[in-house]
């Protein structure tokens, strides 16, 4: 509805209400006048009419009957008047008698206006409308110059009589017919001319507003903010356009800079898009750098935005020993790729050539720690299984402890976590110092980031640890994993976690047989030679404390073509070789100390600190290709400054099989391995020939 519209409809009906009311008071006050002046003009006739008789009883022509009618009958056919009688009252009956028939049918009216002395009215609206009026007429001394005391025996004020005029009224409501019919033509009259004088006025006041919303319209439409409405006058409508006109300016301005941040967010996002596409690429590079994916361990990544944050990679040293890391960044996209990529790089590169995962997490630790700032720290599990000796290990920093459990759900041992996240220590602080545990049971070990137990539900509840514990003491092991998959999903109904979820599973199962693991490697025809060739190695106190022999003498015999596919085995047994005679031979630890649970841990513990504190010892390596009952072969000698042992009183077949034992495995499967293991000195001289 146009503004002028709603405008000017009220005023009009408040205009018509008020003339309605008007009309109606205008029109209850005539007829009020009007009857108040036929009520006087009644009471004057009645008066009239006393007077009348008053004088035909001071004449005594009052005794005739006859001249009383015609005085009756010319009362009752005056112009108007439709009855008219006059009653006799008590008193007046009782001294003169009862006159005339018409002087005696008193009716209710009559009596009333007689016992109250007052004029009664009486109004009829049915068929005919008639005024009636009847007045009392009492003894008075003064009547008009007359005493009516002199004629009527009476006590002054005693009623003589009522005196009854009816008045025709029909003559009076057609006169306010007429008026009424000359009000309502007036006011039609009026209510048109205001309506077309109030419009023009409303329109002329609210011109400026209309044009206001034109332009409004035209910048809605057009999105052009430098448009602008005239400003007329200095009224309230001016006024408004001034501010309209200051608004339009402050949303151009507006407009301006939230384009300008547009720009900018939208040149951000495809740079955040950006930046995830080249950490899925990394990332993706990341994980597919590993070979085939190791068949005891499953692992599930959820990422609750386009590139995880989360990382888990499998690796196998060349002597078998199953490594894994879980690492959990706060970052995404290329920004969590960088974090990432050194810790990916170096775990796969150090894990293929047998370094320890104390050793990956001292380099990961201090590359991330040179390259990145401290608040991209990395929190990390590390994890050695040692199938052959039945080990565990385990540096955890800033992740939720991995959890061991046997085939009924029990948990067997948790790592928590006592270090701190990778890259926030230098490499002087830094400690790689790992947890060990021996296992003596088919298990499984399940290892999670932190989005796991913190996931929460639609109402706010954590996952917790405790739902974990059940899947793991309720589901079957070959179903766990799945099965806390799906209870993780349950709890939290679809909806966007906070956190990226990482699970890793790793069936552990008990080595039955001495079996070196296959190693495999890219076929190359390599041209044959039969040059000869040597590497020796002395290594005194100093270099035993640091230095990481096997893993870096390993790598240099694979170089060489003959030795490229033997590089698992020659891993073996330069490695068996290396930690007996640095942990028998120069450490002197006796490996009865491996002997129950805790066994393992203590021997490393105890081997870290002599290795720490030693001052004295050395270490010889030849490693050189030789002929071997007629092929090629490489021979391995190691010999340590240790006092040896007898080793021409062990029985032919000691050191074939060691069934289960917690030590002793490494050498039986070198003789497995081997051609021909020789001992020499004092034990403190070994030779093992292998041939390729």
């Amino acid at each position: 509805m146009p503004l002028h519209i709603k405008l000017n409809l009220p005023i009009q009906l408040v205009l018509l209400a008020s003339m309605l009311v008007a009309h109606l008071f205008l029109m209850d006050r005539f007829e009020s006048e009007m009857f108040e002046d036929v009520g006087s003009r009644i009471k004057g006739s009645a008066t009239q009419s006393l007077l009348a008789l008053n004088t035909m009883m001071l004449n005594g022509s009052i005794k005739d009957r006859a001249s009383r009618a015609i005085f009756l009958q010319k009362m009752s056919a005056q112009e108007g008047v439709e009855h008219f009688h006059l009653i006799r009252a008590d008193a007046v009956r009782n001294q003169f008698g009862e006159g005339l028939e018409a002087e005696q049918g008193a009716d209710e009216l009559d009596r009333l206006a007689a016992a109250s002395k007052l004029p009664q009215t009486e109004i009829t609206r049915d068929g005919k409308r008639t005024l009636r009026v009847v007045v009392p007429f009492t003894a008075r001394q003064e009547f008009y110059g007359t005493n009516c005391l002199q004629c009527h025996h009476v006590p002054e004020g005693t009623v003589l009589g009522t005196v009854s005029l009816t008045l025709n009224l029909e003559p009076e409501y057609i006169k306010i017919r007429k008026v009424r019919l000359v009000l309502i033509a007036g006011q039609i009259a009026l209510q048109l001319l205001l309506l077309l004088l109030i419009d023009r006025l409303i329109r002329s006041v609210i011109s400026p507003i209309v044009d206001l919303k034109k332009v409004m319209q035209q910048v809605g439409e057009s999105n052009d903010f430098s448009r602008r409405a005239e400003e007329s006058g200095t009224d309230e409508t001016g006024q408004i356009a001034q501010a309209f006109n200051k608004f339009l300016s402050h949303i151009e301005d507006l407009h301006r800079q939230v384009f300008e941040k547009i720009s900018a967010l939208q040149k951000y996002h495809d740079q955040k898009e950006e930046d995830l596409r080249v950490g899925r690429i990394v990332m993706s590079g990341i994980a597919g750098a590993q070979d085939n994916p190791d068949p005891a361990v499953r692992s599930k990544i959820n990422s609750t935005k386009g590139c995880s944050g989360d990382l888990v990679l499998v690796s196998r040293t060349p002597a078998d020993v199953l490594h894994i890391v879980l690492a959990d960044t706060s970052s995404h996209g290329a920004i969590a790729a960088m974090n990432l990529l050194p810790l990916g790089l170096i775990f796969d590169a150090m894990s293929k050539k047998g370094f320890a995962i104390q050793r990956i997490a001292e380099e990961i630790n201090s590359k991330i720690h040179s390259l990145m700032p401290e608040d991209r720290c990395i929190g990390a599990a590390l994890i050695a299984v040692d199938f052959r000796e039945q080990v565990i290990e385990v540096w955890n920093g800033g992740v939720p402890a991995p959890m061991l459990v046997d085939r009924d759900g029990t948990v067997l041992h948790e790592w928590p976590s006592y270090n701190l996240p990778l890259g926030i220590l230098d490499d002087e602080t830094f400690s790689s110092e790992v947890e060990v545990f021996h296992y003596d049971k088919e298990c499984q070990l399940f290892v999670f980031s932190n989005g796991l137990p913190e996931a929460r539900s639609p109402e706010g509840e954590q996952f917790g640890s405790a739902r974990v514990a059940r899947v793991f003491q309720n589901a079957k092991p070959d179903c766990r994993f799945d099965e806390l998959l799906n209870l993780l999903d349950s709890h939290i109904q679809n909806q966007s976690e906070c956190d990226d979820i990482s699970l890793v599973m790793a069936d552990i199962a008990l080595v039955e047989k001495l079996e070196t693991p296959e190693h495999h490697v890219e076929q190359h025809k390599y041209e044959a030679s039969d040059s000869p060739w040597r590497i020796a190695i002395s290594l005194g106190e100093g270099e035993l404390k640091y230095l990481d022999t096997v893993p870096l003498l390993t790598q240099i015999v694979g170089k060489i073509h003959m030795t490229a596919e033997h590089h698992s085995a020659l891993y073996v047994i330069l490695s068996e070789l290396f930690n007996n005679a640095l942990d028998h031979g120069v450490l002197q630890l006796d490996s009865a100390i491996k002997h129950g649970p805790d066994g393992f841990e203590e021997f490393m513990h105890l081997r870290e600190r002599k290795l720490r504190s030693l001052t004295r010892g050395s270490i010889d390596i030849e490693i050189e290709k030789v002929l071997i009952e007629g092929n090629s072969g490489i021979k391995i000698r190691v010999v340590d400054s240790g006092s040896g042992f007898d080793f021409t009183a062990l029985p032919a077949d000691a050191l074939n099989d060691v069934g289960q034992a917690q030590h002793g495995r490494g050498i039986a499967l070198i003789k497995n391995l081997t051609s021909k293991l020789v001992y020499a000195g004092r034990g403190n001289d070994v030779t093992a020939y292998y041939i390729c």
